[in-house]
Formats: C-alpha cells, structure tokens, sequence
C-alpha cells in the first residue's frame, strides 16, 4: 500500500491555507457585493415553518430511499451471482435498464403510468403506503439501488480468487469466507463511490417535486414564487443539503480509516 507523501513544513501550510481563505472570501464578497437586489431576510424568516417541513421531508425521504437502495442493491448483487443464469440475466437486465434512463423520467413513468394509473396504488393505499412520499422513495430506491449494485458487485468480483481459496483451505465455511476475507476488503475499496452515491441520492429527491412530493426544493421553489425573494430562498437550500450531505461524507472517511488501520 503507497503511502503519503511526506507533510509540508506548518508555517508553509498556514501560509496556503490563509491564501485559499482569502481568495474564497474575496470571491463570495464580489458576487454579493454586485448583486442587483435588496435583501429581505425577514421574507424568509416568516417562511420558515415551511422551508423546515420541506427540510424534514427531505430527510425522511432519503433515510427512507438509502435503506430500500441497500435492500435493492443487495438483491441486484445476489441475483446476477447465482448460478441461475435466467435470474442472472433479469438482475442484469434490469440494473441496465434502470441506469440506462435518467431519474426524471423513472419517476415520471413509475409515478403516473405503474401507481397512479393502475391498481397498484389503490392496493398500497389499502397498507397506508400509497402516498406520493412513499412511491418517491421507492422510485428512487430502485433507482439508486441499480448504481449501488453495480459499486458493489465490482467491489467483491475484485478480490482475488487465491484469498477465497486460502481462507476455504484453512476450514473457513461460505459465510466466513464472505464475513472476513471479502467483505472488509471489497467495503474498503468501494467506500468512496458509496458515499458519492449516497449524497448524490440526497441531492437527486429534489427531483421529486414533479410528482407533488413537497419536500425542500419544492417548499424553496414555493417561496420563491410567494415572495419574489431569490438569495433568501436559495442559500437556505443550499446550507440545509449541506447538513444532509456533509454527515454522509464524514461517516464514510471515518469508514475509509478504520478499515485502513484494520488492514
């Protein structure tokens, strides 16, 4: 394993970092300072009632899609690696035919040609899961569940075929070989691309709000339109994806390092 190159001297290293602080700084000082528009955060302050159940919305769907997306992924991944070749080959094509057409669209045929348009919708109402929320995380579990199969069936087909043999030769079973020889290898490896995946699910539910699903997006756009503000309703919608994002991203490096002192 390469390891790092060596770390600059402190004070050079304080030195750069002060140099990127002032030239972000001076940037975001020079759009705002040459906006056109007056400020009224007072605007966004009265709506706040509706930008937070936009935001909590947002955050029920996407805890919501991230455990179907894992539940789809997993099935994806265990049916193109059984040995029967018709289920292999539906998984196959099924997580081509997903990747292969973009979100919105999904989401518009799901939506209204397969829930609203058929009995589907009136058999999950009768379970008290027919509403628009509910068919959103779904749509986007399969969605993301067929990129998240793809990260992770690469991830386990990379281990080398002479660890599996090793470990079945020392009298690991199956399920020992799986626990402790592939999986912590093939997470390590495919860590980053979850995690990418998984903050661009967060970021892709704003889509949603072409089916009704009034989650952040949706509830920024509604602001907009009600009060003409334009800064005042994007850059809280900005800072709320960052506090579901930026979670993600630091659960997956601390991820990245214990499975790197492990190996």
């Amino acid at each position: 394993m390469a390891r790092r190159s060596e770390r600059a001297p402190l004070g050079w290293d304080l030195l750069l970092g002060l140099v990127l602080a002032a030239m972000v700084c001076s940037l975001f000082w020079w759009v705002f300072s040459n906006l056109d528009t007056a400020w009224g955060w007072s605007r966004a302050w009265d709506f706040r009632q509706s930008l937070w159940r936009g935001w909590v919305v947002t955050l029920e769907l996407s805890a919501g899609a991230l455990a179907g997306s894992c539940v789809v992924a997993g099935l994806l991944v265990a049916g193109q690696r059984t040995r029967y070749r018709s289920l292999a080959w539906f998984s196959r094509a099924f997580v081509e035919l997903v990747r292969g057409m973009p979100l919105l669209t999904l989401v518009l045929i799901g939506y209204y040609v397969v829930f609203a348009q058929s009995q589907v919708a009136a058999v999950l109402d009768r379970f008290g899961v027919g509403s628009k929320l509910w068919t959103g995380a779904a749509l986007l579990s399969v969605f993301t569940g067929a990129y998240l199969s793809e990260i992770l069936r690469g991830g386990l087909e990379s281990i080398p075929q002479g660890q599996i043999d090793s470990a079945r030769a020392v009298g690991f079973d199956r399920f020992q070989v799986f626990r402790w020889v592939v999986m912590p290898q093939a997470l390590r490896r495919v860590l980053p691309a979850l995690a990418g995946q998984f903050v661009s699910l967060v970021k892709d539910s704003s889509l949603l709000s072409v089916i009704g699903v009034q989650e952040f997006t949706a509830q920024a756009r509604a602001f907009n339109s009600a009060t003409y503000g334009g800064i005042e309703a994007f850059l809280p919608l900005a800072a709320g994806y960052l506090l579901l994002t930026l979670p993600l991203a630091g659960v997956a490096h601390a991820m990245e390092r214990h499975f790197r002192y492990q190996m």
